[in-house]
């Protein structure tokens, strides 16, 4: 599904076009599935209406620079993996925290040199997670850390 966002992503960008614009029937002829295809798309309008920072995102404060890996994480995350990570930020699919927390987990994982698809499963789940942790959020009342539910 990544991948997916990634080609639909990289369309926007390089044409112009809007969403609707995209020729979808190129990733069916790639051999994804229309489910895969709808999963990918929900994923990027939730992302859109809940946060507004892909694709039509024009943050001018943001720099022009990327995350440099400490030498410990260069051991861990294979120069792809890296050029992996750089290309998901760029898009705007991963945030900065985001971004953190992926290098945080392949850290903590145990493996050296991840490569790009070791490192996409991490961001698979980082992703998916935060749209179904934002899923079961919605239409919930927060209530202070002392507050009784009778």
């Amino acid at each position: 599904i990544v991948e997916i966002l990634i080609y639909v992503l990289n369309e926007v960008k390089k044409t112009n076009k809007s969403l609707g614009e995209i020729d979808f029937k190129a990733l069916e002829r790639k051999g994804y599935t229309q489910s895969e295809i709808t999963t990918a798309m929900s994923w990027l309008y939730e992302r859109l209406i809940s946060e507004r920072e892909v694709v039509e995102r024009k943050d001018t404060n943001r720099p022009q620079s990327f995350r440099v890996l400490h030498p410990a994480e260069r051991f861990i995350i294979s120069q792809e993996a890296y050029g992996y990570l750089i290309q998901l930020r760029e898009l705007n699919i991963l945030s900065d925290y985001e971004l953190e927390v992926v290098i945080e987990r392949a850290m903590l994982s145990g493996y050296e040199q991840l490569s790009a698809s070791e490192i996409q499963t991490i961001v698979n789940s980082i992703l998916f997670a935060n749209l179904e942790s934002a899923d079961s959020r919605r239409g919930q009342i927060i209530f202070n850390t002392s507050d009784t539910i009778h």
